[in-house]
């Protein structure tokens, strides 16, 4: 053994030294990978903020903040804060990154909203993860992004215009910046604007000669000294014109366009698209599945006391061959039974299984033709 060690001392030498150099070179390519990684993460993420050359991960606190569920008024979720990192210009903090999960039409829409810390304005999103519907969230384009890039946080209209088709998945990104701002508002003593007012009502207009064009009325105060203010309003919540009172300052105007179509009670996706009192047909539209545009032509008879005829426009696919939910007649059956049982008494169906999303919009449009009749009522108004 000693003369094998001797003789081959040299070899066993060198093998040794390759098989060290071998294992650390393993350990130092496995570390270079990770750092390789990790700058490249840093490097997205100061590209996002648009600012910076150094990033670091803090630690702050979930904040206790509720808010509604996208597809119902009536209960709300707590959004999760997954991770939180400061954006550094050598040892200045430049801006910082909230990743957050909210809910769009399923939960986990994970997204980075970065926030510049000087001029107090939204510099970008990125989307780390989601579990949506691909063809809904797809319709998220380039211009709903658009209006994220830059948003003040102080002003008082913090909302996102909804793309319609994808309006879950908007609200996710709603919802997620909105809880950016109070995380932003608590990390870095900023205050978030408060605008005092108070919804009196939100209702329908039901003037024949103007239920079209200012289809809705509202009454509220607004203002430390409570100024009185009822005015029309169109379907997306653009104020058209006053009724009574004072109007609001523009800042106002858009901060109520955010509020008022989360007033409780307020149909936002059925409208009254068309009147003619010559022929006393009304067309009433709603929003059906895969945001496809459901239309009822309602015509009166002459006492203007009941509907004689209804015709009923619809695209939509609950027949298809893999909703195996539905079990019912072939396309439009569920709008012919809407339609002819409605003609008979102005019954409105309950829902049928697997074409849930054509049964409510159905249903939405029944119910604001029945508020229609009972509000011009024999021809008053």
């Amino acid at each position: 053994m000693k003369k094998f060690i001797k003789n081959y001392s040299t070899v066993l030498i060198i093998s040794a030294a390759l098989l060290v150099l071998f294992v650390l070179g393993g350990f130092f390519s496995r570390y270079m990978t990770s750092q390789i990684e990790v700058h490249a993460k840093d490097q997205e993420l100061i590209e996002l903020a648009g600012v910076g050359n150094k990033v670091i991960e803090f630690e702050t606190e979930q904040l206790n903040k509720k808010y509604p569920l996208p597809d119902t008024d009536e209960e709300d979720y707590q959004p999760e804060l997954l991770r939180a990192y400061k954006v550094l210009e050598d040892d200045s903090e430049v801006a910082v990154i909230y990743v957050i999960s909210t809910r769009g039409r399923n939960p986990g829409v994970e997204v980075a909203y970065a926030i510049n810390i000087e001029t107090k304005t939204l510099s970008g999103v990125l989307v780390m993860n989601n579990d949506e519907t691909p063809s809904f969230f797809s319709a998220l384009d380039n211009n709903f992004f658009k209006q994220l890039s830059g948003k003040e946080l102080d002003d008082p209209a913090f909302g996102l215009d909804t793309v319609a088709g994808s309006t879950y998945s908007s609200k996710a990104f709603e919802t997620g910046i909105k809880y950016a701002r109070e995380l932003f508002a608590r990390d870095f003593d900023f205050e978030i604007p408060d605008l005092p007012y108070t919804i009196n009502a939100v209702t329908r207009n039901f003037d024949p000669t103007t239920m079209v064009d200012k289809p809705f009325i509202v009454d509220l105060v607004f203002g430390a000294d409570n100024q009185a203010f009822v005015g029309y309003f169109d379907n997306d919540f653009a104020f058209i014109e006053l009724i009574s009172g004072v109007t609001p300052e523009q800042g106002y105007l858009d901060f109520f366009q955010t509020v008022l179509p989360e007033t409780d009670g307020v149909d936002t996706e059925t409208f009254i698209t068309s009147y003619d009192a010559l022929s006393r047909k009304i067309v009433i539209e709603s929003v059906g599945f895969g945001a496809k545009t459901i239309s009822v032509e309602l015509e009166f008879n002459a006492e203007m006391d009941s509907f004689v005829s209804v015709v009923v426009t619809s695209d939509q696919s609950y027949d298809a061959e893999d909703n195996s939910d539905y079990t019912d007649g072939a396309f439009p059956y569920v709008e012919n039974q809407y339609r002819d049982q409605f003609l008979v008494d102005g019954t409105i169906l309950d829902g049928f299984t697997g074409a849930t999303i054509t049964s409510d919009a159905l249903s939405r449009i029944f119910t604001l033709a029945n508020q229609v009749l009972a509000s011009i009522d024999g021809g008053g108004n």
